[in-house]
């Protein structure tokens, strides 16, 4: 473990007075936005990086794609398929398709950058770390042309850096509480104006909480973003936890019958709501707790400089 891991913090990313501020609003699930210290945003990923990670990585659909209003530009268009030295077939970006669909619009997105750079991923596991939860980091660039997204909700907190450029955000009220994947079918885009637009420029921060509607847009001007993601446990894992426990019981384990009276079907769903009420406990939901809290999210490294 270098210094850097072990220094890196968000605190020290945002600077204090941000920090705290930041974490009243993660705290009520509130939009927050801010600036980082001077010349913060260069030091976490420059376009020059990005391009020698996309130019010398070998990044397959979808971790590395095209979008365009919402939607991911076909593969084909701009991958073709080649060989490495060793004669092992490969895909492989085409750099000129890649340049003409970023200057027609498209929005360069590339996934798990944490497994890319060793900054980003110092930076992931320091929030990682300091929220319990796995975090993921993704870069989005684009040249100020087209839409890259249309208006959408995100199942994780999201940890917004401008990294180069500007980008402009609409944001809106949410109007669904605590929403998860599941519900995304039951939830429509919202017809009205945005409640607040803003312009994201290079060294701006942007908490947005898990939910809320937002449509980024072109800014006449090029735009590097990275994004931290990570989902806090829910009700929904906590119950998911105690499925093991379910076999225990035999009021679970035995067959349903199939040919049961109303009356004999009433005894079961008593005998199912029992059982489960036993395990959903404050005793449970500490041991769910502490397993979540035990988690370690600093990955060990291979430090080839010990052998010098």
């Amino acid at each position: 473990m270098d210094n850097t891991q072990m220094t890196l913090t968000l605190a020290s990313l945002l600077g204090p007075d941000q920090y705290k501020a930041f974490l009243g609003c993660f705290s009520r699930n509130t939009v927050y936005r801010g600036r980082m210290p001077k010349e913060v945003a260069g030091t976490i990923l420059t376009l020059d990086g990005l391009q020698d990670i996309i130019n010398t990585r070998r990044l397959s659909f979808p971790r590395c794609r095209l979008v365009r209003v919402g939607k991911p530009l076909n593969p084909v268009e701009y991958n073709a398929r080649s060989h490495s030295a060793l004669g092992e077939p490969v895909m492989k970006l085409i750099p000129d398709r890649v340049m003409k669909e970023l200057r027609d619009g498209a929005t360069l997105v590339l996934d798990f950058v944490e497994d890319l750079s060793s900054k980003v991923r110092h930076i992931a596991e320091a929030i990682a770390t300091e929220f319990q939860e796995k975090t993921g980091a993704t870069v989005f660039f684009s040249t100020g042309g087209t839409k890259g997204f249309t208006t959408h909700w995100d199942d994780s907190d999201t940890l917004i850096f401008q990294l180069s450029g500007r980008k402009k955000w609409d944001l809106w009220t949410p109007d669904f509480l605590f929403p998860v994947t599941e519900n995304k079918s039951r939830m429509s885009p919202p017809e009205g104006p945005p409640a607040e637009s803003l312009i994201l420029k290079s060294n701006d921060f942007l908490y947005l909480p898990r939910g809320h509607w937002h449509a980024p847009e072109p800014s006449d001007s090029h735009s590097l973003h990275i994004s931290f993601a990570f989902r806090r446990r829910n009700g929904i894992d906590f119950i998911k936890s105690l499925l093991p426990l379910l076999s225990e019981h035999p009021a679970l384990r035995m067959d349903i019958d199939k040919q049961a009276s109303a009356e004999q079907q009433d005894i079961y769903i008593l005998q199912l709501q029992q059982t489960i009420a036993s395990l959903v406990s404050a005793e449970n939901l500490g041991h769910f707790l502490k397993a979540a809290g035990e988690r370690q999210f600093v990955s060990e490294t291979i430090a080839f400089g010990k052998f010098s």
